[in-house]
């Protein structure tokens, strides 16, 4: 017999049912969109298919301000992050061939990685549950300089290897690391003897007619209707110098009508490519019996209601999303050249132009859901996140569950779905799970990546002598050295091009910089302090400093 929920499914379900209703989304995606259209500024592209159809499609602001040439659905953008599904298709393609299988040890194709205490098989960084750390966050510690710097995938293979330890067990968890991508780039290039565009080229983008999409693999090749990215300041806008050309994370670039067919593709709605479909959207299993809400590439979620398909990405000068809902054959790609136009924001608000009537379906689901209520004083607290400084408070306020963190300026109100989890009222894909685990007390997911928290401790600035902890520290793994010092009773840092970093205490013994950067510092038996270890982003765990004279 089919519950409410089931009944209301089949009975409500997405508009596009007649040329009015398409008539109407596109008017309402216009006055969501109207704050972008201008003639001095970089923009975005936003389009809209259902089943093969494109229902919404248009450009906003200027691709190349030089030029004041406007974006377009043929713009090609950086689309950052979403390249990572195209480098797991090129490992679909060699599986296909018999050259791979997922099980299989990474150390077969990178002899010169770490033999760590776990096999990391391909399929763990696949799903980002390998636990090699990101190297994007290593470089910034390390002070890497971006503007004067060159590197590619090579540098960051050497510094990977340079790592002694990974932030968690293999497979224990999702922690999204971009070097797991970069590392399955390398591998398929040594698999196939072509760089990663021409496979991409030869094996999926080629045979989808996906003509604009490309990885960046070389510098000075022309690339037509090319948007610059842009950032911007307090001059007006800046574009990016950086020369590096690391890829299979990111680099590559694509128009939105090119995305459209990735989009179709992924909804299963591409007969030849169903399989690759699948593999993308196919999830592990975690150690804890858990399924992964990151597949591969791609981040599986539930949103009100209906399972999607999402990734975003975020780079110098531009933001992107992708969301897809299989069974109505929907999809969303967000692609703009400004830094700060939020991508995902405006993409899930496009989402809920099409499932206006998604609430009434919740709403009216209600009663029939499993769980019971729980009292909300249950979930009150202070938390951090594990391997950064950032800070999360969980608190009740008029009968409602709230929350908000170091980051944020307003506190987020709460809504339960189901026993021990929540999602914010404006905005259901970003939820809290508060299931007991022994690995930590809180998970915030937006989208599907999560972000793990345990239950802290703070302490009072005024009860840390400070000077306690001067000195300078080195790590062989960054090859770098720290100096902490004291000034005006605060501790601050100084390290390769940055100086001057204000910390504050965050627990004992532990000091942050506001930026998701945690610097926890080792005692001996005399409680002499002869080291540090160096945690950042969730996704970089106790890099080991030793105190000067220690080493």
């Amino acid at each position: 017999m089919l519950n409410l929920r089931s009944t209301c499914l089949l009975v409500c379900g997405f508009l596009f049912l007649n040329a009015t209703a398409q008539k109407n989304i596109h008017q309402k995606i216009d006055e969501l969109l109207a704050s972008y259209v201008c003639n001095d500024a970089p923009g975005l592209s936003v389009k809209v298919i259902h089943k093969k159809q494109s229902v919404y499609s248009n450009g906003f602001g200027l691709s190349h301000l030089d030029y004041n040439i406007k974006n377009s659905d043929s713009t090609v953008f950086s689309i950052a992050s979403i390249a990572k599904q195209f480098t797991a298709s090129a490992i679909w393609a060699l599986e296909k061939e018999g050259k791979i299988s997922l099980d299989d040890d990474i150390r077969m194709y990178l002899p010169e990685f770490p033999k760590y205490e776990e096999i990391i098989r391909i399929k763990h960084l696949l799903n980002h549950t390998s636990g090699i750390r990101n190297y994007h966050t290593l470089m910034y510690l390390a002070g890497f300089d971006y503007d004067a710097k060159y590197y590619d995938n090579n540098t960051v293979l050497e510094l990977a290897i340079r790592q002694k330890n990974l932030n968690h067990l293999v497979g224990e968890k999702v922690s999204y690391s971009n070097t797991n991508y970069n590392l399955l780039a390398i591998i398929i290039e040594r698999i196939s003897g072509q760089n990663l565009n021409a496979y991409l080229k030869l094996k999926i983008l080629n045979p989808l007619k996906m003509n604009s999409t490309f990885v960046r693999v070389e510098h000075g090749k022309p690339i037509k209707n090319k948007a610059v990215g842009y950032k911007k300041n307090q001059d007006g806008y800046r574009f990016n110098t950086n020369n590096q050309l690391s890829y299979g994370a990111g680099s590559m670039g694509s128009s939105i009508n090119d995305m459209a067919i990735w989009m179709q593709m992924l909804n299963g709605q591409i007969v030849e490519f169903k399989s690759l479909a699948e593999f993308l959207k196919t999830t592990e299993t975690l150690i804890s019996g858990k399924k992964a809400n990151y597949a591969r590439g791609l981040m599986v979620d539930n949103y009100k209601g209906y399972e999607t398909l999402n990734h975003s990405g975020f780079g110098f000068g531009g933001q992107s999303q992708l969301i897809t809902v299989p069974e109505k054959e929907i999809g969303i790609i967000v692609l703009t050249n400004a830094q700060e136009i939020d991508a995902p924001r405006i993409a899930y608000q496009i989402l809920d132009v099409l499932m206006e009537d998604a609430n009434n379906i919740k709403n009216e689901s209600q009663q029939d859901m499993s769980f019971q209520p729980q009292n909300l004083d249950e979930f009150i607290g202070e938390f951090k996140e594990i391997n950064s400084d950032m800070t999360m408070k969980i608190f009740v306020e008029n009968d409602t569950l709230k929350s908000v963190g170091s980051m944020g300026r307003t506190a987020a109100a709460l809504v339960q779905y189901d026993q021990n989890k929540f999602h914010r009222t404006q905005s259901q894909n970003v939820k809290y799970d508060f299931s007991p685990s022994a690995s930590h007390d809180m998970v915030i997911s937006f989208g599907g990546t999560p972000f793990y928290f345990k239950q802290a401790k703070f302490i009072d600035a005024k009860t840390v002598e400070v000077s306690n902890f001067e000195g300078n520290f080195y790590s062989e793994e960054l090859n770098v050295t720290y100096h902490f010092f004291e000034e005006d009773n605060k501790l601050k840092l100084s390290f390769v091009g940055n100086e001057d970093i204000n910390l504050h205490p965050v627990q004992l013994s532990e000091f942050g910089n506001n930026d998701r950067t945690l610097y926890r510092f080792v005692k001996d038996a005399n409680n002499e302090v002869t080291g540090m270890l160096l945690s950042c982003d969730g996704t970089v765990k106790d890099i080991v400093f030793k105190k000067e004279k220690d080493r």
